[in-house]
């Protein structure tokens, strides 16, 4: 999909969004950042999400409202009236029929997922250590989350695991983004395979302990990272391949969860390097960094080369600039990258294109990069007016 419309959707009353090849949307809470991700999905996917509750046993057809019945079941619990009479979409200018494209989709839909959705709540995944199957989630809880928790869940079946190896794997990520990974988020532990009771858990070796430590011990940006970097485990299969079949587009929402400044940058690499294997991607987020980002490499576009990859070496932290990694970096450089603020106006939400992030717009919502980076300015501001005050 190059282009989603949507109009009087949830608490978004209209908006545009081309995509790019990375695409980043900020905006508050509560704002409809993750419903937009979701109805790309649902769009894209539609074949895929029938065959997926057909075969766990939802039915949605048969009662007095498909529609508002696979609402409640798609996007979760409580949103049966999300989409409305006065509701429209389109994607790539095409209308969008919600009852016979998503909800009851032709028989020639196709069954297989072009989007692979990493939700905000990756957190609640790991049980015990271990992916839930789709299955084991309540009744109400959505579909993304049960898809994604699913397919990690696969993934370690087949072996997730290099013998009892999860993080680190010299066949998994390329070695300075396990370096990075490493520092940025495990500290030189290690995530390992642990049996107990014959049942298998992903346990993290804490460097120079002889004692694993159980999920529930993790720290916060361990607990959300460690469901991401199987999702990337997933999207980079360790054979010769360099993406996985038929998935074109990424969403990742809400990366920063749990992380350092300096995490975050290293997953912004990671999302280069996503990008370098031929993969689009969508990124909600609250993280000021993750702008940071987007916006150097946009600015670099404009120098020389050479020059701007020396600045991106610098930016994450690469000790080495060696031939995989430069090419993630030099492939960074031709890419388009686009950025959308959902601008909450009293109760309702527009969907704003803010892509040039450019600091000296006179729209605060361009020069603030949708708020993102204007909190510190003005708590200096508060601060200063109450020191003169004081004088």
């Amino acid at each position: 999909m190059k282009r989603l419309d949507i109009r009087s959707f949830g608490p978004i009353e209209e908006g545009s969004i081309e995509f790019g090849d990375l695409t980043v949307l900020v905006g508050p809470q509560a704002s409809g950042k993750s419903l937009v991700v979701q109805l790309l999905k649902a769009i894209q996917d539609a074949g895929a999400i029938r065959r997926d509750l057909r075969q766990y046993g939802f039915d949605w057809l048969h009662g007095k409202d498909p529609v508002a019945d696979f609402l409640g079941i798609y996007f979760g619990g409580g949103m049966q009236t999300l989409w409305t009479s006065a509701t429209r979409a389109a994607a790539d200018g095409e209308a969008v029929d919600l009852s016979r494209q998503v909800v009851n989709p032709p028989g020639r839909a196709p069954a297989t997922g072009s989007v692979f959705l990493i939700p905000a709540q990756r957190v609640l995944v790991l049980q015990d250590g271990w992916p839930r199957p789709f299955m084991a989630y309540a009744v109400g809880d959505p579909y993304c989350l049960r898809s994604f928790s699913d397919a990690l869940r696969r993934l370690m079946e087949a072996g997730g695991g290099r013998g009892e190896a999860v993080f680190p794997q010299p066949r998994r990520l390329k070695a300075e983004l396990r370096r990075l990974v490493n520092d940025g988020v495990y500290a030189s532990g290690q995530l390992r395979l642990h049996s107990e009771g014959m049942r298998k858990q992903i346990v993290l070796l804490p460097r120079g302990s002889a004692f694993p430590l159980r999920y529930t011990a993790w720290s916060a940006g361990q607990r959300e990272f460690t469901p991401l970097l199987l999702g990337l485990y997933w999207l980079i299969p360790p054979a010769k391949s360099t993406k996985r079949a038929n998935v074109e587009t990424v969403i990742v929402e809400e990366p920063e969860m749990g992380l350092h400044p300096r995490a975050i940058v290293t997953f912004c690499l990671l999302v280069l390097e996503l990008l370098h294997r031929g993969y689009k991607v969508i990124v909600s987020s609250h993280s000021p960094v993750v702008l940071d980002i987007v916006w150097m490499v946009r600015e670099l576009q404009a120098v020389k080369p050479a020059t701007a990859l020396r600045a991106m070496q610098k930016a994450f932290d690469i000790r080495r600039l060696e031939t995989p990694i430069r090419d993630v970096l030099a492939d960074a450089l031709a890419k388009r990258y686009r950025t959308y603020y959902f601008e909450r106006e009293k109760e309702t939400v527009r969907i704003r294109d803010i892509s040039s992030l450019d600091p000296g717009a006179e729209d605060a919502a361009v020069s603030g990069w949708g708020g993102l980076s204007g909190f510190s300015g003005r708590i200096a501001d508060i601060v200063a007016d109450a020191t003169a005050r004081n004088a």
